[in-house]
Order: C-alpha cells, then structure tokens, then sequence
C-alpha cells in the first residue's frame, strides 16, 4: 500500500504553509479521495467483523471502533489532484439536503458558516463555504466521515454491532488552526457533517486531554449523540462526570494496563459495577448528577425539587497552626448523587461534603446509613451520626451512604 502511490495516493500539503502541532506530519498520509484505499479499508473491516462474529458468540465486545482520531495534520486540507478535483466540484445534495432539514438545530459555528456565504443550495465548496480554512476543514469533515461510513457500513454487513469513531480535539489551547490539530476529524463543531455523511456510525466520541472535560462533554451531549469516551486521564473523578452529569455509557482512561495497583479508578469501577441498574434507570429519568470538586471548589445543582451544595474535601490549612495541612491544597472531590425517593438520596462520593436545602421548607438530614451494594442489593451497614453526619465521605476512599431527609415547614406553629 505504501510503495503503489498509483493505486493508493498520498494527500498532499501546501509546503509554503505547513502547519506545525504537537506531532510530526512528515510521515506518509494517504489520500481519503482514492477510489482504491476506500476499497481496500472496507474489505479488511469486513473480514475483521466477520472474523470477530465467529471468534465471539459470547458477544464479549460490544461495540467496535473503526478508525482512530482520523484527520490530516499540517494543513487545513488535502491538495492532491483528486482532492482539488473534488473541491473544484458542487457540494455534494446529500450534504446541502441535510444541512437544510436540520435548519436551526445545526451546530451555530456551521449554521453561521453556511450563512454567511448566502445559504446556498447548490454550488461548488467555495461558492458555498468559502475560500478559507474553515471551509477547507469542512470539505475534508465531509470526505473523511463518507470514507469512514463507507468502510464501517462493510463492516455492519458481516456483523451488526454498533459502531463508532473518536476525535483528536479541536481547536484547543495551542493548535487553533485545522491542521495543527487533524482536520476533517469527528470535532464537536463538525458533528452534523458526520453525522450526515456516516449514518451508520452508533456515536462520535471525543478523546479529551484538555482541561475542560465537562465542557467537551456538553459540546458533544447534541444532535442525538450518546457519550462515551475512548480516551482521558486515569481520573476517577471524570468517571462520575461522564456518567453522571452527561447520561455518559462508557468512559475508558488511555493505558489502563499503566494504571497502577491501588489508583482510586479501580475503586470506583467495582462499586459502580454493582450499581449499574441504578445508575442507568436514574439517567433515564435525570435523577442523577455527578461532579468532581477541588479543595475550597463548591458545586449547585437542583434535583427532584432540592437545591444541593457540594463542596470539595475540607481545607485544612493553618487548622491547627500555622503553616499545617499544606497538601490539603492539592485534594479533589468527587462522587454522584441519586435520588431514589421523594426525601431519600444515594450519595456516592470520596473527599466531598453535601449539604440539602429547599426554598420552600427546612430540610434536615433524617437519618444516614452506610452501606453497600452487590448485584444491585443493598446492604446496610453503620448509621452515622455525629461529626460523620456532616463530614460523611472520607478523602482516602468511596463511601456509599443513603440520605433520608426530614422537611418540615419553614414557619411552624407553636401551642402551649
């Protein structure tokens, strides 16, 4: 594949203008226009999923990833002669049709994109996006997802599983430009070409190293798209982020096998593992909210009629003299909240403290039960009290606690 050049061009990119990332762009690319390599690539995807349709009965995967942070990196789009080719030629109906049924619901970056150029429905790249870069990333968003869905629709053929794709994140801190991140991958701006382009794909995902994780999140949780991340940081406080403030169905860390023995990640997997019906049936409903909290970080969130504080672990600096409890500083919080009756809470957290309020009576915490689950079923263990009743989740492990509340009258009525 790599010696044939005929058969399988390469993309080509502007040397007066290459653009430099985080990553070398001098290795070989392979044009996403050829008429071969798209044959080629659904092929191998094919035998793939029929190889693993007959290996795996037990249906031990669940889904499958078909490619890998797809995009060109160094321009903001292919210039080989079968690119120029295709962006000399009218945009694509199938493309317009869909921008246009989507009308409002586009993601704004597109919408005002489209546009601002007239909101033509017909004409060539250019005519209808512009001459730019921002154009440029859409031409290669819309030839990267019809190559993408091309290869997984063989695929879906042989074995029918869902299928998906992730995204190199883009623009982010220091790679602004298509390009310096890869261009025409599966980016929260560009969900609706994908999604035009390949159908067949189950969702799109992002592989998230930047620091506003539950931003990326919230720019991938539209247009009907599940959360699932393929990439982070080993950080179990993200866990409870995804799947607890974004419905997310699966969160995967990069390296796992690297993880060390002990990392709190580990914790959190095998109590969420007995509680996954809980989890799933609150998501559904919207009873559920995770968060990750930094020492002196609080966090708002109303659920089931209740205003509910969350602060990170306790800051202890200077708590018991001078200069004492520095590494206080670094600490970080988090957990879930589900609320599973009218007045009752589950609480999953580590290093948090909760607090429940109501503007329309006095809430007081009832009574606290530890416990645990296993297979769904509920264990009971101490009833907490005293001090434990307010600083009730440690900062060295999870505890699962269930809240009864008591709420009584803001005004009562006092007889002698």
């Amino acid at each position: 594949m790599r010696r044939d050049e005929k058969r399988f061009p390469r993309a080509e990119r502007d040397p007066e203008r290459l653009l430099s990332g985080r990553f070398s762009i001098d290795g070989p690319v392979l044009s996403v226009f050829g008429e071969e390599l798209l044959k080629a690539d659904a092929r191998a995807f094919a035998v793939f999923m029929r190889h693993l349709r007959e290996v795996d009965p037990q249906h031990t995967v669940i889904a499958v990833q078909v490619q890998n942070e797809v995009g060109l990196l160094g321009d903001s789009r292919d210039r080989s002669p079968l690119a120029e080719t295709a962006w000399a030629s009218p945009v694509p109906s199938e493309l317009l049709a869909g921008l246009a049924e989507r009308a409002d619901d586009l993601h704004p970056w597109v919408g005002e994109l489209w546009a601002r150029h007239g909101s033509r429905t017909a004409g060539t790249w250019a005519e209808v996006f512009g001459a730019g870069s921002d154009a440029e990333e859409l031409f290669m968003s819309w030839a990267f997802s019809r190559f993408v869905g091309q290869v997984a629709d063989a695929g879906i053929a042989e074995y029918p599983l869902p299928v998906y794709t992730n995204a190199w994140l883009g623009p982010q801190p220091n790679a602004q430009e298509p390009g310096q991140y890869p261009t025409g991958g599966p980016v929260a701006r560009m969900l609706d070409i994908w999604q035009i382009g390949a159908p067949c794909l189950a969702f799109l995902s992002p592989d998230i190293y930047i620091e506003d994780f539950a931003g990326t999140l919230s720019s991938y949780s539209t247009a009907g798209n599940p959360i699932f991340v393929p990439e982070a940081r080993p950080d179990a406080g993200l866990l409870f982020i995804t799947i607890g403030r974004f419905g997310g169905i699966g969160f995967h860390p990069f390296g796992i096998e690297d993880v060390p023995d002990g990392h709190d990640l580990f914790d959190a997997y095998a109590v969420i593992r007995e509680m996954q019906g809980i989890i799933t049936r609150a998501q559904a409903t919207g009873a559920i909210y995770g968060f990750r909290v930094e020492t002196g970080q609080e966090e708002r969130v109303s659920l089931g009629g209740y205003e509910i504080l969350i602060s990170g672990p306790l800051d202890t600096r200077g708590m018991f003299g001078e200069g004492t409890g520095a590494a206080a500083a670094s600490l970080i919080g988090y957990g879930l909240v589900i609320q599973t009756a009218p007045e009752r809470f589950l609480v999953v957290a580590r290093g948090a403290s909760i607090r429940f309020s109501r503007p329309d009576a006095i809430v007081e915490l009832d009574t606290l039960t530890e416990g645990t689950y296993r297979d769904e079923q509920w264990t009971p263990g101490r009833v907490l009290n005293g001090d434990e009743r307010y600083y009730m989740f440690p900062k060295d492990k999870l505890r699962t606690v269930q809240i009864e509340l008591l709420r009584r009258p803001e005004h009562l009525t006092v007889s002698h």
